[in-house]
């Protein structure tokens, strides 16, 4: 019941930024620092507030959807000051909720300190976002984009905490390559901090549960492993103008966590392989990744396509001192889009999407999901855009929070999201 509360109490507050942000306009806030004695510049503010819902025909996505679901807000509040030539500090607090996923919890989205020695070295250290793709690090800008759903098998809405930042460091910088055009990268190393009501928590509980299906023994998700990641990624601007290309490559070291294992066995029951209790099993494994990326923007067009795999390998180890090797994962997803702005007001967009959870099981339509979306988004004002937008889909293999057994048909679902925000 306590639960419930803090959710409404949560619910209005984001009710009231809307509103607040809404009443506020385009302007963006700075305030001043003389009153502290001093000749820095002033601190800027900027925020935002969406609010979406989600509607699907036949199988429940990203919430209870099948109902019609409103589980589909974020906000949030960022600063940013330059107290010294080539110098910025800049932090943002957020909160969402998709689904299951979020729940309004409030968390410090990033918290980083950036200075530039030159154009070809950058130092930014702190809690920073993690460059990978075209979108991953402005996931939460929707004024860059024109759908309402960023392709969800690469840039998965329910998974900001652990695709969203680290807590670390990165060198970044761009040298020109003359008429050959530049190369911009960025290199990190940090810590992933995942959130408990995060979507890998959220997909590892549901895991859980359909490891006791069938099963004599009962699994429960206990928690998370702290993982160190690093990377890098570049960005070859090419000589004609608005064609860029980028690659992305990173390795998860020791990723892990821990599940509980009920036995209500005896000991020397025939068959069963643990001792009598509750154990534990540990499952620790590297991932290693890499995303591909093209863009072109030629007037009032942008052409966008990427692709992106990772591949994981691990052992379980259990308390008792056995262990086994640990299924691999090859999970791969890839999608081509295209928007046109009409005008300052109308942008349209499209894109064809396909994930696969393993490329060892590629028709099972329990392990794809293949999506056509067609989006329309208007700007009424240059600090409101409204969006609107129909999916296609054809199998189930991104429906974990489904609140369902697994359904292995291949009927085409439609989907229809729709999604307002307010920034300045």
């Amino acid at each position: 019941m306590k639960k419930h509360k803090r959710t409404d109490t949560r619910k209005a507050l984001i009710t009231a930024a809307l509103s607040a942000v809404a009443a506020c306009g385009a302007s963006a806030y700075e305030v001043p620092l003389s009153f502290f004695g001093t000749n820095m510049p002033p601190l800027d503010f900027h925020g935002f507030a969406s609010q979406g819902f989600l509607y699907s025909s036949d199988y429940n996505y990203l919430g209870d959807t099948t109902h019609g679901s409103f589980q589909y807000s974020e906000f949030g509040l960022n600063a940013a000051i330059n107290p010294f030539p080539r110098t910025r500090i800049s932090v943002q607090g957020f909160s969402f909720d998709v689904g299951n996923v979020g729940q309004y919890n409030l968390s410090l989205d990033y918290a980083q300190a950036e200075y530039t020695f030159c154009d070809q070295l950058g130092v930014r250290v702190g809690r920073v976002r993690r460059p990978q793709g075209i979108y991953n690090h402005i996931q939460d800008v929707d004024l860059a984009r024109t759908s309402v759903l960023l392709p969800q098998g690469i840039y998965d809405s329910r998974w900001r905490d652990f695709s969203g930042s680290l807590d670390g460091g990165e060198i970044f910088g761009n040298f020109s390559l003359g008429k050959g055009g530049s190369l911009s990268y960025e290199a990190y190393i940090g810590a992933v901090n995942m959130n408990k009501d995060g979507g890998v928590a959220r997909e590892l509980q549901d895991r859980a549960a359909a490891l006791s299906v069938g099963s004599p023994f009962k699994y429960s998700y206990q928690g998370i492993d702290q993982s160190t990641i690093f990377g890098v990624q570049f960005w070859y601007n090419t000589p004609v103008d608005g064609l860029r290309a980028g690659v992305s490559v990173g390795d998860m070291q020791d990723f892990g966590y821990e599940l509980n294992i009920s036995n209500p066995f005896p000991p020397g029951t025939p068959g069963v392989p643990l001792p009598p209790g509750t154990s534990q099993m540990h499952t620790v494994g590297n991932i290693i990744f890499q995303q591909y990326s093209l863009e072109y923007i030629w007037r009032a067009w942008t052409f966008q396509a990427e692709y992106y795999n990772y591949q994981a390998d691990g052992h379980d180890y259990y308390s008792f001192g056995a262990s086994d090797t640990a299924a691999p994962g090859n999970p791969e997803s890839w999608y081509a889009g295209v928007s046109y702005r009409f005008n300052k007001w109308v942008q349209a967009g499209a894109y064809y999407s396909e994930f696969y959870g393993d490329m060892n099981h590629v028709d099972d339509p329990a392990n794809y999901q293949k999506d056509l979306a067609v989006s329309l988004r208007f700007d009424p004002k240059d600090w409101w855009i409204v969006k609107i937008e129909g999916h296609y889909i054809h199998g189930t293999g991104e429906l974990y929070d489904s609140f369902q057994p697994t359904i292995r048909d291949d009927r085409g679902w439609f989907m229809l999201a729709m999604k307002t925000t307010f920034s300045f």
